[in-house]
């Protein structure tokens, strides 16, 4: 049975890059853009927050919690 897990990517920052080409891959919105969110909530310049579901450590989906 698949074991699901939600989390911040302030959990695991190093993921940020990969769940930008991941959004980028789905949607065509440049890499960069994502990154550029990504990273303004890293460093707490907002709190519209990044969360990735996992499944056994393994990324499965992102989503957001409002916009850049």
């Amino acid at each position: 049975m698949n074991k699901y897990t939600y989390i911040s990517l302030r959990e695991k920052p190093g993921l940020g890059d990969a769940a930008a080409e991941w959004f980028h891959s789905k949607w065509g919105v440049p890499k960069e853009a994502y990154l550029e969110c990504i990273n303004d909530y890293l460093d707490k310049k907002t709190e519209y927050g990044w969360y990735l579901c996992l499944d056994n450590a393994r990324k499965m989906g992102n989503s957001t919690n409002g916009s850049c």
